[in-house]
């Protein structure tokens, strides 16, 4: 969930940048030096990487990893996936920026940290920074605030490096002319599709080659293990008729009174005149003395709503007159924010920020209020009662498994007037018990059990569980005249798919031998169909995958077919080109800026890259024996 939040708070093209300066390093490896002489896990130059850090980037990554996979890690899959190098590879490459960061003089001060924090969105309460929020969502994560916002520095300070190193990644017009060229250029072409069910009815089985064939694969025919429970549970639905004196709902209103304040909101109306990016210092000019003209004839008794309707670039607000409805902190650009809440109702005044030149009437102030306890009195009970339910469930749950272990057994326990037992059907971990199905928990300790074994308690999302294995089915193959219907039809399509792709593949190598598509498709029996004129800009219009648009667009009047055939799904497709059209000399400013764009971030990245690459080489990197 935080890095979520983080990569909401810092640039996408950050993120990924990040990612392949990690991939750089999981390919090259982290260094020769064995050994660092210290308790540290590895040193980057003289910067210690100590055990203590390692160890809780890890233990995120595997709480990560199981909040993805829905509480359970498959066995091998930490290895296979190289999780202890990857999680140092990372320290590594953040321990480098710090250091090449320093270098250039580039550094994150806390206050820009603690800025950056108080304007996310994910921390904010009615609008505003809450510390008591903010801390509750890290304790949620297992995160204290000196890790998370030792992570946001690093967000941070790559940030800066991105904006130092851009300086230096240009774009020239040849670059942007061939990659426009290659985005835009419209191609048609024309496909056939050819399906495995085609060929189904001109495929005959004899029974020795369906016993072979079940023999080859007889252990993909395996059953999955079955488990049968009796469980009990206790949710925390269950405990929603708790009752929350209105002392204690007073108590919680005054201590958590600043949750409940709705800060200051302005409405204004403002007038927008765009700075683009490329424009020139003479542009810039003129659009302020625009601005400045609009400002003082609205000063001299002009209706503000008529000009925001006839010159603002911000053409939704323009629309109503300028008018931007109420608005709250940090919902604005800075210095729009800033120039709105100096000002008293009815004045104007005129600010630049990142989109340009704003003309800005104060309409009107609501001011900061505090909703009152009878306006928050069900949120309150609520968050008590889930609080309260929560420990009461609990409590009720672990004495009825200390009685279950007195009493000897579930069953005995059940007979002596406890709780009522529940039992499931037979299910599987790829076809789980529909009851339990809101808690995989539950299931996921379940396969965990030997039969006739008596689980812990188990917790879930939704309450607590005490389960008991009263039988397992292990898995087993079944005979081939149990399931011969299923092994047949596996055999017809795995010999239709043979088919098919012969099929296609004898198609196209008589096309590159001279004959045509249509000649072809013809003699297969199959239909020609043409794909509309798309782009890699634009791939609207039809309902072919990626995969077949992509070879499409590579084919050219000199190369007409691809070199193979292409297979999506449970289809192959013969290609042949048809036509194309240059890239229009029209095409719009705003889709050369996206392209420009675009360009210049890849060659940020590279730069990025080829920079931790070089400080890399240069580094002393030594790893602990012991690792």
């Amino acid at each position: 969930m935080l890095d979520f939040m983080r990569r909401k708070a810092q640039s996408t093209f950050i993120q990924v940048t990040i990612v392949a300066i990690i991939l750089v390093f999981i390919f090259w490896g982290v260094g020769t030096n064995q050994g660092t002489g210290t308790n540290a896990v590895a040193m980057v130059n003289d910067e210690p990487i100590t055990y203590d850090a390692y160890q809780r980037t890890y233990n995120k990554r595997i709480e990560d990893f199981r909040s993805q996979l829905g509480g359970n890690i498959p066995d091998g899959l930490l290895e296979t996936l190289g999780l202890k190098d990857q999680v140092l590879d990372q320290l590594i490459q953040q321990a480098l920026v710090r250091q090449g960061a320093a270098e250039m003089g580039l550094l994150v001060s806390d206050f820009e940290v603690q800025k950056a924090i108080q304007e996310m969105e994910t921390f904010k309460n009615n609008g505003a920074f809450d510390l008591g929020w903010y801390n509750q969502i890290l304790a949620g994560n297992r995160m204290s605030p000196e890790q998370f916002e030792a992570s946001m520095k690093i967000d941070l300070l790559t940030g800066k490096v991105l904006d130092h190193l851009s300086r230096f990644a240009g774009v020239s017009e040849a670059e942007l002319a061939e990659r426009i060229d290659f985005e835009y250029r419209q191609k048609k072409f024309s496909y056939v599709e050819i399906e495995p069910r085609d060929f189904e009815k001109k495929i005959e089985i004899k029974d020795e080659e369906l016993a072979a064939f079940f023999e080859e694969k007889k252990d993909s025919y395996r059953t999955s293990p079955q488990i049968k429970l009796n469980y009990v549970q206790f949710l925390f639905e269950d405990s929603n008729t708790i009752e929350v004196p209105e002392e204690r709902i007073a108590a919680y209103y005054e201590a958590n009174k600043e949750r409940y304040v709705v800060p200051e909101k302005r409405r204004a109306s403002h007038i927008l005149i765009k700075v683009e990016e490329g424009d020139s210092e003479e542009m810039v000019v003129e659009k302020r003395q625009k601005a400045e003209g609009l400002l003082k004839k609205i000063r001299e008794g002009a209706d503000l709503a008529a000009l925001a309707r006839k010159h603002s670039d911000d053409k939704g607000s323009g629309t109503r007159g300028g008018d931007l409805g109420l608005f709250g902190r940090g919902q604005m650009v800075k210095p729009f924010e800033d120039a709105v809440f100096s000002l008293g109702k009815g004045e104007l005044t005129m600010v630049r920020s990142d989109f340009g030149f704003h003309v800005i009437r104060l309409e009107a102030v609501s001011p900061a209020q505090v909703r009152t306890i009878d306006d928050v009195k069900g949120e309150i009970v609520a968050g008590i009662r889930k609080e309260q339910a929560r420990e009461l469930v609990f409590k009720n749950a672990n004495e009825a498994y200390e009685k279950i272990i007195l009493s000897g057994s579930l069953a005995k326990y059940a007979e002596a007037g406890g709780v009522e037992i529940r039992e499931t059907d037979f299910f599987s971990r790829t076809k789980p018990a529909a009851e339990l199905a809101a808690n995989p928990e539950f299931q996921a300790a379940a396969f965990g059990l030997k039969e006739g074994e008596l689980s812990s308690l188990v917790e879930g999302r939704t309450g607590y569980a005490i389960l008991f294995a009263k039988e397992i089915k292990p898995p087993v193959v079944p005979e081939l005249a149990a399931i011969r219907e299923q092994v047949e039809k596996d055999l017809v399509a795995e010999r239709a798919r043979e088919l098919s792709r012969k099929g296609a593949e004898e198609m196209l190598a008589a096309m590159k031998a001279g004959s045509t598509l249509d000649a072809e498709a013809g003699k297969l029996g199959v239909e020609v169909k043409t794909s509309p004129f798309l782009s890699r800009a634009n791939r609207g219009g039809t309902k072919l995958s990626p995969g077949v648009i992509d070879n499409g667009l590579g084919l050219t009047a000199s190369a007409p077919y691809p070199e193979n055939i292409v297979s999506e799904g449970n289809k192959f497709y013969v290609l042949a080109f048809n036509e194309e059209k240059d890239v229009s000399e029209e095409l719009a400013p705003e889709k050369k800026d996206e392209v420009r764009k675009k360009l210049a971030a890849e060659a940020q990245s590279a730069r990025m890259v080829s920079w931790v690459a070089f400080l890399r080489d240069q580094a002393e990197i030594t790893i602990d024996q012991r690792f």
